[in-house]
């Protein structure tokens, strides 16, 4: 609450009577939090919480403003108080410095709770068990270098019982809710600059579907040119939520492999062969030199399993390709023994904020090699001339779970005067794309809907506003062979109710950004183990017990 504070706004006789006023509060130059306007209260009471984390004592930073509706706020005064170093609760008033703005007067009444959260010292090798935990939150923070963005991913990838990778279940920046909604993603933080964790990954483990075998937490630097050991302030923390306290960390830039690594294997989290109920942590901290991603990590994955499940098949080509915007990789160096499946299925979906309903509709376009229209799949045509592309049908609202319409696409039967296929969101309604808040797309087996062969999510749309449709990607004849197909990424905002309103987009995309096939991929043959069993310093820790 305030007392005191300076008068800004005038009365009718043109005397400064009232204030406005709110306050914004900063930590490590950063906003945490602020509060509602007091309307016409030169002694405004908030009364409100704000929570956040730090990674060591920093000084908070008060500022009082009065909101103007018409001009930018008027700043009434700031002042500053130390982060206190000790644990507990402390209230106080604090006078504003009259010189922190003009006329700044006043005071303001503080209540600090401070809290210090301390974790188990693992080391690799180690097995904890989280006997007793229900949810457990994977938090990553990590800071600018000299004031440059720098983009780090971190990914929750699972693997079932029949050996499997789940993409239903893992979760990453572009799919941030696994299909019963116990493991989620907070989304894709790309710079560096939050306060507290920029990505943050949550397990409720008794909700988890059984067939889940384990869970794998992995890091990686997607920004190119950098390595791990560059970002020195990354640092990833494993949490009992229930409990309010840390079970490990990790400091992934001190590690001694990570000079040259793109991507480490930070931990495990999986069922105990005994009891699957419980579950258990182990720190991997191994590292790669070039992985930008998971997709191509999943052999390393399944080796690490085998002490789980010895008759896990590992083949050493098996790679979902996780791609962004301008992506263009080759469809079969991501199938199973280098064969396109057919027919191959491509999933799209999207979701929609404030529940709001909107009828959206995905379609195919099919032009030759001088980018004519051969044919379009939608709503009102389902099945291409040449019976090789067939459409599930229209899903309405998109508030399916999974994918909201699938089409399939029998790849060595598309006529050969086909040489793209692209595929498109429109609003049929009209209504803008503002509420879509994810759009998504990925190609797979349906025999096998488990695995991906490449994946793509919008994550953020706010480049659709004021658009009533998406050119996503396109699928196109990229090599020697008619029947070797590659997808781009194309990822362009458009206008348009129908499929016939987004030819010209495709066309024009693809006059001015011919995609080019990516060069062949090579075989990656790997097997890493987990690591030998450690024991822990103190085996038996009570969580329960007071934080020191």
């Amino acid at each position: 609450q305030g007392e005191g504070l300076v008068a800004k706004d005038k009365n009718l006789l043109g005397k400064k009577t009232s204030s406005d006023p709110y306050v914004e509060v900063l930590c490590n130059r950063k906003r945490v939090g602020i509060t509602a306007t007091k309307q016409k209260t030169l002694n405004p009471v908030w009364n409100k919480i704000i929570s956040f984390g730090i990674k060591a004592p920093s000084p908070f930073i008060l500022k009082v403003y009065d909101e103007d509706m018409l001009s930018t706020p008027d700043l009434m005064g700031a002042l500053t108080i130390p982060c206190p170093t000790t644990p507990g609760i402390t209230s106080a008033w604090y006078d504003i410095p009259p010189d922190s703005a003009k006329n700044a007067s006043g005071k303001l009444e503080v209540r600090i709770e401070t809290k210090f959260i301390t974790s188990q010292s693992l080391v690799r090798g180690n097995e904890f068990d989280l006997k007793g935990v229900d949810l457990v939150q994977l938090g990553l923070a990590w800071d600018m270098i000299q004031g440059k963005a720098v983009d780090l991913d971190v990914s929750g990838v699972a693997i079932t019982s029949s050996g499997q990778v789940s993409m239903s279940d893992t979760v990453y920046h572009g799919n941030t809710v696994n299909r019963n909604r116990s493991i989620t993603h907070s989304g894709d933080e790309r710079e560096g600059d939050e306060v507290g964790d920029d990505e943050v990954i949550n397990l409720n483990l008794p909700q988890i579907p059984s067939n889940v075998l384990a869970i794998y937490v992995v890091l990686t630097v997607a920004t190119q040119g950098i390595k791990l050991s560059y970002v020195r302030s990354a640092i990833a923390r494993v949490r009992d939520v229930r409990k309010g306290r840390a079970i490990c960390s990790f400091r992934p830039s001190s590690h001694a492999l990570s000079e040259d690594a793109t991507a480490m294997f930070l931990l495990r989290i999986a069922r105990d062969s005994n009891d699957p109920a419980l579950w258990k942590v182990s720190p991997i901290e191994d590292t790669h030199a070039v992985a930008r991603d998971f997709g191509s990590l999943i052999p390393h994955l399944k080796s690490y399993t085998q002490d789980l499940l010895p008759s896990i098949h590992v083949d050493p080509t098996e790679r979902v390709a996780i791609m962004r915007k301008g992506g263009n990789v080759r469809l079969r160096d991501f199938s199973p023994g280098q064969t396109i499946p057919s027919p191959v299925r491509l999933g799209l979906a999207w979701d929609v904020t404030n529940g709001v309903n909107i009828d959206l509709d995905a379609s195919a376009i099919c032009l030759d090699s001088d980018l004519n229209l051969v044919d379009r799949i939608w709503f009102r045509q389902l099945k291409s001339l040449d019976n090789a592309i067939h459409h599930h049908g229209d899903e309405r609202e998109g508030d399916a779970i999974g994918d909201d319409e699938t089409i399939d696409l029998r790849l060595d039967q598309v006529s050969s005067k086909i040489q793209y296929i692209g595929f498109c969101i429109n609003s049929y309604s009209g209504q803008e794309l503002d509420d879509v808040s994810r759009a998504s797309c990925h190609l797979f087996d349906p025999v096998n809907p488990q695995l991906d062969l490449c994946s793509y999510a919008l994550t953020n749309a706010s480049h659709v506003d004021g658009h009533t449709a998406l050119v996503l990607g396109c699928l196109y004849r990229g090599g020697p062979s008619p029947g070797d197909w590659c997808l781009c990424i194309i990822s362009e905002a458009a206008q348009g109710r129908t499929v016939d309103d987004n030819v010209d987009e495709l066309q024009n995309y693809l006059r001015r950004s011919p995609p080019h096939a990516p060069e062949e991929e090579f075989e990656i043959v790997v097997e890493p183990e987990m690591p030998k069993r450690v024991p822990l310093v103190d085996e038996e820790i009570d969580l329960s017990a007071p934080m020191k």
